[in-house]
């Protein structure tokens, strides 16, 4: 054996005798793909790995729980997210249960039992269009129980998120035995009828972050606050856990309104709050302007869809510096306040906008960080922009019809953007808009204002998580596929969101050379956008431009 050949094996030998801890540490990095790849080099590297693989989970369907058990109750440690959609086989009929075909059992990887006929009764309501967040599957007695014995032996888990599922009746138990739970979303779930008033105290629960949306109902209710049975009612009284940070809730529930002068919400940073898509509203939601003006604490505000003006005291929210809200609200909310970060959620028509910048000008000085949407292109835009927001370091323009010459791309920096000497990030693209919801459940799938780029709520809570059935695809052997089960193809795409393609690159040097144009004239730029999923980036200002991919959300990296 050659002397090479015997430093490289004594190389890989000594590597592998590497503390599990470095080794743990290294496997961060990677991504999901490349840990599955890890996972199956070694019987050790498989069990460092699979400690980060299963730390971030998926379970959606009865299917990828059965298909992980054994494995799930192993890891150590236990994981730091979860994901959860699983409903059980109940008596009462639920609307957001009858499009289920079929029960699933533990006792045998075939066993199925379908739903009778008689159970899924006529949907008048909803036609022949298929609600997203309806499951097809639903899990026997025997399978719902370990599922949720299995949930609150994830003593680590810090972010839970339930979704298109009927929430379990010991809700409330089950998040008493999370004792570094943090974040708490409930998204498109329906809530039991409480028969009985049990009296829930959370004041054990150390949550920073809660969000509320598109909660349903088994039966149709007057939506009063005061009565204790109400379904939603003790769903609200989370929002009352006096570590709450961050908080996040649309119209089917109105979380402000079981706060009170005498029981007034905890000191929120964050308020993100999703209106109706109806703009036949002429007035604010009762309580909504006095539950804001008893936040002394808030810096960040979201209002999402058509928002009515609010009539605001110039001594409310004295520490709000970010706010991402409809063109509508801009000049009652900026005036007073220090806003260092505005984004204008939804289409910005011309006129309009310049007379908003005119209103609210003297208060809009301090803006470092700014986003909006135009239908139509317009040069006079930019212009305007950098005349009014002379301290902007990141600039994002998004628009869908029309688009700069090449000649204003090349001229930008020597017209426009040299005016802006702190500009680090300009980002100006064109989007494609969506067509606009042609049902009330399609208007539950998609959040109203993310047509204009903004970004949706959803995007927060499932970035870092990885779906456990692509993962015991390559750990269990011997494990039937989803795709090879009864029924399989009504279940391809249950609760999964689709993923877009990436785009080819869009560049060529003739491109990067408009780029480099701006580097005279803008020589603290570091990073320009041009074309949706790619931008151009440099280190400092002698380096070079080079193209990379971004994020698939075209929100970029502003506000971040």
């Amino acid at each position: 054996m050659s002397t090479t050949a015997v430093k490289f094996s004594s190389t890989v030998v000594y590597s592998m005798t590497l503390p599990n801890e470095l080794w743990l540490s290294i496997f961060e990095y990677l991504p999901s793909q490349s840990l599955r790849s890890v996972v199956l080099t070694s019987k050790s590297f498989h069990a460092i790995a699979t400690r980060l693989l299963y730390r971030h989970l998926i379970l959606t369907s009865p299917t990828s729980f059965i298909t992980a058990y054994s494995a799930l109750s192993s890891i150590q440690p236990s994981p730091r997210a979860l994901l959860l959609g699983i409903s059980p086989l109940v008596e009462r009929t639920v609307e957001q249960l009858k499009e289920a075909v079929a029960v699933v059992s533990l006792a045998e990887t075939d066993d199925w039992t379908p739903v009778p006929v008689n159970r899924q009764s006529n949907r008048y309501r909803f036609f022949q269009v298929k609600d997203a967040y309806q499951p097809r599957f639903l899990a026997d007695a025997t399978v719902y129980d370990n599922l949720l014995t299995q949930v609150a032996s994830f003593a680590s888990l810090r972010q839970l998120v339930f979704r298109g599922m009927l929430l379990p009746r010991d809700l409330h138990s089950i998040l008493r035995d999370l004792p570094n739970l943090r974040d708490l979303a409930v998204v498109h779930c329906t809530v039991h009828f409480a028969g009985v008033y049990i009296d829930v105290d959370h004041t054990s629960l150390k949550l920073q972050s809660l969000t509320l949306l598109d909660i349903r109902a088994v039966f149709p209710s007057n939506d009063d606050d005061t009565n204790p049975r109400n379904p939603r009612t003790r769903l609200r009284m989370l929002a009352k856990v006096p570590t709450i940070r961050t908080l996040t809730y649309d119209h089917t529930v109105w979380l402000h309104r079981i706060f009170t002068s005498s029981s007034p919400s905890p000191p929120l940073t964050a308020l993100d709050v999703k209106f109706p898509i109806h703009k036949d509203r002429p007035r604010a939601p009762p309580g909504f302007i006095s539950f804001l003006e008893t936040l002394p604490s808030l810096r960040t505000l979201i209002l999402r869809n058509h928002v009515p003006a609010l009539s605001l005291s110039p001594r409310a929210l004295p520490a709000l510096c970010a706010i991402s809200v409809p063109l509508s609200t801009i000049s009652s909310i900026c005036p007073g306040r220090s806003i260092t970060k505005l984004d204008i959620r939804d289409e910005a028509v011309l006129t309009p906008l310049y007379q908003a910048f005119a209103e609210v000008h003297s208060h809009l000085s301090r803006v470092q960080e700014f986003s909006l949407f135009v239908g139509d292109w317009d040069d006079e835009v930019v212009l305007a922009i950098v005349a009014r927001f002379p301290n902007l370091t990141k600039l994002q323009v998004r628009y869908a019809r029309g688009a700069p010459s090449e000649d204003t791309i090349l001229g930008m920096g020597s017209r426009t953007l040299y005016a802006l000497p702190h500009l680090v990030s300009a980002h100006i693209f064109c989007i494609p808009l969506l067509p606009p919801p042609q049902s009330l459940l399609e208007v539950r799938k998609r959040d109203d204002d993310t047509v204009y780029g903004a970004p949706g709520i959803g995007d927060t809570y499932f970035e870092n998580m990885h779906n456990v059935d692509t993962v015991t695809d390559a750990l269990l052997e011997g494990v039937r596929s989803l795709q090879q089960l009864p029924f399989s193809q009504n279940i391809s795409k249950d609760f999964m969101d689709e993923q877009e393609p990436r785009m080819s690159e869009p560049f060529d040097d003739y491109t990067r050379e408009l780029v480099i144009a701006w580097n005279r004239t803008c020589p603290g730029l570091r990073t320009v956008q041009l074309h949706p999923g790619w931008v151009w980036r440099r280190a400092d200002r002698i380096d070079h431009w080079a193209a990379r991919p971004c994020e698939s959300s075209i929100w970029g990296d502003v506000f971040r």
